[in-house]
């Protein structure tokens, strides 16, 4: 799985074609790998994705039990915060 988390402007909007790629076995290794930076590295992935869904005004938003980090990503990419990526397949 390959997602590209998209950077935002001065007002906060989303800003196509921008922002770093993640790359992960599943949606839970890419929230964990955005979430790794000094400011953040402590949070759990829950704690995190709570974090993020209140600075894009989502806070109220209920992540299912199943696979929240997946449905998480999901509302990233239909609010046009990230996209999900083709990744390369490697032939040998």
């Amino acid at each position: 799985m390959k997602v590209r988390i998209h950077e935002i402007d001065i007002d906060g909007t989303p800003v196509a074609y921008t922002g770093e790629y993640y790359v992960g076995a599943n949606a839970t290794e890419i929230v964990e790998a955005m979430k790794k930076n000094p400011f953040q590295i402590d949070l759990t992935v829950e704690e995190y994705m709570r974090k993020i869904l209140d600075k894009i005004g989502k806070a109220d938003y209920v992540l299912t039990e199943d696979d929240a980090a997946l449905e998480f990503l999901n509302l990233l990419a239909k609010l046009n915060y990230a996209s999900f990526e083709e990744q390369e397949v490697k032939v040998k």
